[in-house]
């Protein structure tokens, strides 16, 4: 592995080509060797995955299989409790002592929130956010910059304009997907063909999304 590591966390729920091409992006663009992908046990900002941690694992190593590029870091699925980024770079930072730094990626939605994330000046020493940026949030962009700067400071904003990253408009969402299969529509192309095959074998997202209140709790 190169000496910065790239991580890239989500529910997966499912995998879809829209994550593959974005990391793929992102690892060209900052010369990333490496992009782990970081299935979530149980997401403090998400309701509930549909899918098992035990079917979401197998469709992410369906999906890369085959592929240098992409790892998976199962270590969210083997802890109990809400899946903290804080908890992971934690442990990571640990396992990676030697490398240089850890890249974690948000998209451009989410970093509006930051400040509010579970010990969010920690997070930030533990790892350089990298921020996948495309419409329409490009345009909010500064206005963001200048909430955050309130919160984390004028560095923490220093960093993340150095380290935010254009990536391509991709309209697929595991929310859709999800959908599409319980209206029984076609995903294919959605999704790599193995990951499509395995819903279909194993039945999953057959029955509408169940209508959970959203959390308020953050990363």
């Amino acid at each position: 592995m190169g000496k910065d590591v790239c991580l890239l966390g989500g529910t997966f729920d499912p995998v879809h080509h829209g994550h593959l091409i974005i990391a793929r992006s992102i690892a060209e663009q900052c010369n990333f060797e490496k992009v782990l992908l970081i299935p979530a046990a149980s997401p403090p900002h998400k309701a509930p995955a549909r899918a098992s941690a035990e079917h979401r694992l197998a469709m992410l190593r369906l999906a890369i299989e085959g592929e240098s590029l992409f790892d998976i870091c199962d270590i969210e699925l083997t802890r109990q409790g809400p899946s903290y980024t804080l908890d992971t770079l934690t442990v990571l930072r640990k396992r990676y002592v030697d490398q240089i730094g850890l890249h974690w990626v948000i998209g451009a939605d989410m970093l509006e929130g930051l400040p509010r994330w579970r010990r969010a000046s920690e997070v930030v020493r533990l790892a350089r956010i990298t921020v996948a940026l495309r419409p329409p949030w490009q345009d909010r962009l500064e206005e963001i910059f200048a909430g955050v700067e309130k919160e984390l400071g004028e560095a923490v904003v220093s960093g993340l304009r150095q380290s935010t990253v254009r990536t391509p408009l991709i309209d697929i969402s595991s929310t859709t997907i999800r959908q599409r299969v319980g209206e029984g529509k076609s995903i294919r192309y959605l999704v790599p063909e193995p990951v499509r095959q395995y819903i279909e074998r194993h039945g999953l997202y057959r029955q509408a999304d169940r209508n959970a209140a959203p959390s308020h709790r953050h990363p």
